[in-house]
């Protein structure tokens, strides 16, 4: 009779068993809220529950841990099938993944600041979503170099789009309150200064983060039909 594999359980005398799965999402739930500064081994052990010399039955090190973040960061990145004949979707396709990512873990995108990732450990998906829109331009019509603008616009302007815009306003909840051009505390504190153009603009009701979105793939879309009109 062939042995039958046996499922570890969920706990063990009353403590959680590890695995590099569920260290990996507790890292990535920690640095997504606070930054990889903030992923320390003994932090990390404490929000499982566990001792840290328990973490390292399952991880060689920190960097360790890091690595196995920033998989499965990239491994929730699935963007949808991009096409040439309705390549101006795909463009806002591709961006709107890239704002859900960001938007799940927003603090973990400075990675890059915070961290040393060696080439050698990027996750495939990095290489092939990055390929698939590159060939997409290509496809259209743009030569490389615009291409690589293009991509290069709409990456930097999606980050600093969740960082400045999403991130507060998911922060805020349900009472975000009113978010304008500048803070009506700001002007008040500063009633005698001559500012009438910026008083009228702050007086007007802000765009929703979804309105200012779409207003930024817009933006990118245009520079593509310009490429293309160029080329």
């Amino acid at each position: 009779m062939p042995a039958t594999s046996r499922r570890r359980p969920a706990t063990r005398k009353g403590r959680p068993v590890l695995t590099r799965e569920s260290i990996a999402a507790k890292a990535l739930e920690m640095a997504g809220a606070q930054g990889f500064a903030s992923l320390t081994m003994r932090a990390l052990a404490a929000e499982l529950g566990v001792t840290v010399r328990a973490l390292y039955n399952y991880v060689e090190d920190r960097q360790d841990v890091v690595h196995l973040a920033v998989d499965t960061l990239l491994t929730s990145w699935n963007p949808p099938p991009l096409h040439a004949a309705t390549w101006e979707t795909s463009v806002a396709d591709y961006a709107g993944s890239l704002r859900a990512l960001y938007r799940r873990w927003p603090r973990a995108l400075l990675v890059s600041l915070e961290e040393d990732t060696p080439p050698a450990s990027v996750h495939p998906n990095r290489l092939l979503n990055l390929d698939r829109f590159l060939r997409l331009l290509r496809d259209v019509g743009l030569d490389m170099p615009s291409a690589l603008a293009a991509h290069r616009q709409l990456s930097l302007l999606v980050l600093s789009f969740v960082l400045v815009i999403d991130g507060p306003a998911d922060r805020a909840g349900a009472s975000p309150g009113r978010a304008g051009l500048v803070p009506d505390a700001w002007l008040a504190g500063h009633a005698d200064l001559d500012i009438p153009t910026l008083r009228e603009a702050a007086a007007l009701p802000p765009p929703t983060p979804d309105e200012q979105f779409d207003e930024l793939v817009s933006a990118v879309v245009d520079r593509i039909r310009d490429g293309l009109r160029a080329g």
